[in-house]
Order: structure tokens, then C-alpha cells, then sequence
């Protein structure tokens, strides 16, 4: 379980004094399951460090409808848009399951941006990788089908979790509305899909449990 500053890649190349004097500033925090980290339009500027479980960042729309951003999970950070732009929160923040984090003031992680070239080169990456994100997600959204978007989705888990094999289990997963709320569909067509994709032999599922049977059916066509 990743606890102190250091463990973090984008902190890994500052010197031992200086993760020491980063570790006596942070706040350890803890979330249960469904808890509020941030809400949307918050004004604080804290960077938020994911020691052990998941964060879910949403919006919703006027009409209440809930739509999934990203699951960050531990070893990744969030929150430095509204450090770096003194902006306001544009998501809301979930504990998606029981989570630790590291609150670590707005105004240390913008200092290190300006001294530090490790962290700033890390925050850049960071930034690019979101944006790659977005777009790919952004073509999912608007070229593939609800079957590709779901098998898409089960694939991007089963690599985030190492269990792209025959036999692969994903422990807890996310339930049937929040997989649609990732890829913007409901319910009952994410039910459709996977129940297609069990008859066909690709998975089976039980309760908290998908086991992939034919992981490679998961692949785009």
C-alpha cells in the first residue's frame, strides 16, 4: 500500500529531505464507500494522493443524470488543475470503495512545480495522459456501439488490474448503472451486452465476481 510521498511517481525523484519535509505536510484522510471527497465548484485548492482504494470523478447534468469522468486508483493523483489554475472543482469526487488518501496543500505542489523540474516534467505527462484519455475517450462515445464501449470497458479493467488471461478474475467490480455511466449507456443495455457476452462463453459472473473465460473476445474487432 503506497503511504508516504515518496511512494508516488511524481515525487520518486526529489531527494530524501525533501519527501521528509513533503510527508510532515500532508493530511491522511479516510473515505467510505459512496462518501463525498470534493464536491463540483468547491474552492479549495488541496492535491489529493490516492494511497489505497478508488476514487470515482462524475458530473451531473441538469437533469440528474450521472456521468463517470475516471476511476483513479492508488499510485495517481487528482486535483492539481484547481491547484495550478486556482479554479474552482469542475467534478465531484467519490469514494467509489473504502479509500485512503494524502490531502497535500494547492500551494506546495505549484512551489515544486516551479523548482522542482522531476515534478513539473510529472505534472505535464500527467496533464497529456488526461487529455489522450478524453479523446480516446470522446471517439468511443461517438463511433463505437454499446457491445464495443462495454467489451472496450471490461478490457481497460482487466489491464488496470492484471488479469488479462484465460481464467482473469476482477474482484468487486464496478455494478451494471456505473459501467453505463462510464460509457454512456443504461442499465439495461450494459445487462444486454454482458449477458450476450456470457452466452457467447467470453465471461461468467456471479455476485462481486466477473471471471474472463475468452479474454481475447474483449479485443477490438
Amino acid at each position: 500500500m503506497t503511504r508516504s510521498i515518496g511512494d508516488f511517481p511524481w515525487f520518486s525523484a526529489l531527494s530524501g529531505e525533501q519527501r521528509q519535509r513533503l510527508d510532515r505536510q500532508i493530511t491522511r484522510r479516510s473515505f467510505q464507500r459512496g462518501e463525498l471527497v470534493i464536491g463540483r465548484g468547491d474552492p479549495t485548492r488541496s492535491v489529493y494522493l490516492v494511497a489505497s482504494g478508488r476514487i470515482l470523478a462524475v458530473h451531473w447534468t441538469e437533469q440528474g443524470r450521472e456521468i463517470v469522468y475516471n476511476s483513479i486508483g492508488p499510485g495517481e493523483v487528482f486535483g492539481e488543475l484547481s491547484a495550478i489554475a486556482g479554479l474552482p472543482r469542475s467534478l465531484s469526487l467519490y469514494a467509489q470503495s473504502r479509500s485512503e488518501l494524502l490531502e497535500l496543500p494547492g500551494d506546495v505542489l505549484t512551489e515544486l512545480i516551479d523548482t522542482a523540474p522531476s515534478v513539473r516534467r510529472a505534472v505535464l505527462v500527467g496533464l497529456v495522459e488526461r487529455i489522450r484519455e478524453l479523446t480516446e475517450r470522446v471517439h468511443d462515445l461517438t463511433s463505437l456501439s454499446v457491445q464495443q464501449r462495454v467489451r472496450a470497458h471490461l478490457l481497460r479493467l482487466a489491464l488496470e488490474s492484471q488479469v488479462f488471461r484465460a481464467g482473469g478474475l476482477l474482484r468487486d467490480p464496478p455494478t451494471h448503472a456505473e459501467i453505463g455511466n462510464s460509457i454512456g449507456a443504461n442499465r439495461e443495455a450494459v445487462s444486454r451486452c454482458l449477458s450476450d457476452l456470457a452466452r457467447a462463453g467470453v465471461l461468467e459472473s456471479g455476485r462481486k465476481w466477473i471471471r474472463l473465460l475468452r479474454p481475447d473476445a474483449l479485443l477490438p474487432d
